[in-house]
């Protein structure tokens, strides 16, 4: 049987630079012969779709490199054809060098992407929304089970799009805190992370629900929301359960304060908005091998059109940027004490893991390596990618509002879908893009996800994808023309064109905040 194509059933992804290629047939079997650039090399095990084998020899000590980064030490000689796993694997680098660096040259804005806009709600503070919802905020767990019952009721007996077309709904924003937690530090970060919930432009009207008791109740937070909200005291109502008599007179008030917001939000109509005004926030999750090969790579396109058109965007899980990733990041940023900023990021957080007692590189799920991520520093190179390739302006903390400001950010956030999604709006995204090779129907009270999957496989056969990244693997598209699409497809979302597909389902409004930054009380 002649030799088959390297290419036919692989990929190397960084020709230049890498020393492995990725399986996407089904599986090559053990003495299969592959062509690769005029020399014949033999598989010497099974090796799976989405798992590596060597393509050129790797003596023992050297790094096995894929997406052009070092993501292991071979710990023993490696062959062409080997495969790579944990027999020949050490999950471990050779010391990395940062090149801190100042990089004062301007980011490239391309005329003809800055003449772009898009349809949103234009708010008095100049922040323009791509949704215009009304949310139910809580100030705590003491008033979230309120919370969430006005929203669900509004929804059923209040609200339709027929008699309120410019608004997209009410949503539940409920988290876990509140009460029981120290006072100080942790109360002024919550304090901070309800006021981006309430200024949010995605929200044109809210109400805050207390309890009564709680140290975010209504006369000891609003005072602070007052100072960051615009229009605080048109845009939201305050309600307090305890003054209310309970929960079914609190739940029967909510519903009639709701129709009075539904009215406010409703005289909010879409206009023109230049594209400078969005803030674009990326995430992945259920992540495979292809996460770093197709879907991150083409939303860091997308991420560099943004960034020329003179927008912003958000690229956030600090512990999933290890090793080189982070080198490389820390590399390009604007300047030494940003790409400082940056490393300390990453040793502050591997501190707060060690408060509990845990591993720092505990990363990697089962999905992850089911998927073909043998360990953290893949992971973490494929994470890099969505934030495309434009300098690193700054590192922005959890709960930091983004203002004004453009470029790339990172933002600091546990890799945790359910806290580093909502994360992304809390720092001022009005959208998301959201990668995965596994599948998640994640959404977010706040904004729409959009969903970019990474193989022709979960394409075929999960619905909860908007865009999918598998045609890469299958050759009907390039990287450029998906991260174009994802570009696009942003821009039909965030002007009401299109819903995402998590908010077409109707039930996707998951909201949490990272209580344990502070501890119980």
């Amino acid at each position: 049987m002649p030799a088959q194509n390297l290419e036919d059933v692989a990929i190397v992804i960084r020709p230049e630079k890498d020393n492995v290629a990725v399986v996407t047939a089904d599986q090559l079997e053990k003495g299969a012969e592959l062509s690769y650039r005029g020399a014949l090399l033999t598989i010497s095990g099974r090796v799976l779709r989405g798992q590596s084998f060597a393509i050129r020899e790797i003596e023992e000590g050297q790094t096995f490199v894929t997406l052009g980064d070092p993501i292991g030490i071979a710990s023993r000689a490696v062959h062409p054809g080997d495969p790579v796993d944990e027999t020949n694997l050490e999950d471990r680098l050779p010391k990395l060098k940062t090149r801190y660096r100042d990089n004062p040259t301007p980011t490239p804005i391309d005329p003809e992407l800055t003449s772009l806009t898009f349809d949103g709600y234009v708010r008095g503070d100049g922040t323009v929304g791509t949704r215009n919802l009304v949310g139910i905020v809580t100030s705590g767990m003491g008033s979230s089970t309120e919370a969430r019952e006005i929203a669900a009721r509004a929804m059923r007996e209040v609200y339709s799009r027929e008699k309120f077309p410019n608004v997209d709904g009410v949503v539940p924003i409920a988290h876990e805190s509140g009460c029981g937690m120290p006072d100080g530090r942790a109360v002024a970060l919550l304090n901070q992370l309800l006021a981006d919930s309430l200024r949010h432009p995605n929200l044109g009207a809210a109400i805050y629900i207390d309890l009564g008791c709680g140290k975010t109740c209504v006369e000891c937070s609003v005072p602070v929301f007052q100072q960051d909200v615009p229009d605080y005291n048109r845009r939201v109502v305050n309600m307090t359960i305890q003054q209310l008599g309970g929960s079914a007179a609190t739940v029967s008030r909510g519903l009639e304060v709701v129709e009075k917001l539904l009215d406010y939000a409703n005289q909010f109509q879409r206009q023109p908005a230049q594209i400078s005004k969005l803030i674009v926030g990326t995430k992945c999750g259920g992540s495979d091998r292809w996460s770093g090969v197709t879907a991150n790579p083409a939303v860091g396109v997308a991420a560099d059109l943004f960034v020329k058109a003179g927008a912003a965007v958000l690229l956030p899980e600090i512990p999933e940027l290890q090793g080189a990733a982070m080198v490389d990041l820390a590399g390009r940023a604007r300047t030494r004490a940003v790409g400082r900023k940056l490393t300390q990021a990453l040793k502050r957080y591997e501190a707060y893991v060690r408060k509990f007692g845990d591993y720092f590189h505990d990363t990697v799920s089962p999905g992850n390596i089911k998927g073909g991520l043998y360990n953290f520093y893949l992971k973490s190179s494929g994470v890099k990618a969505k934030g495309g390739t434009s300098i690193v302006e700054d590192l922005l903390e959890y709960g930091e509002w983004l203002g004004e400001r453009k470029g790339l950010y990172v933002l600091y956030t546990p890799g945790y879908d359910q806290i580093s999604t909502p994360a992304l709006f809390l720092s001022g995204a009005q959208v998301a893009l959201f990668t995965t090779g596994r599948g998640t129907g994640i959404g977010c009270a706040l904004g729409p996800v959009l969903k970019i999957g990474t193989n022709p496989q979960l394409a075929r056969s999960y619905a909860d994808l908007d865009v999918d990244a598998g045609v890469i693997l299958e050759k009907k598209a390039s990287i450029e023309d998906v991260g174009r699409k994802i570009f696009q497809e942003t821009l039909d979302v965030a002007s009401g064109r299109k819903l995402a597909r998590a908010e077409e389902a109707g039930f996707h409004n998951e909201f949490k905040i990272w209580e344990s930054l502070w501890p119980a009380l």
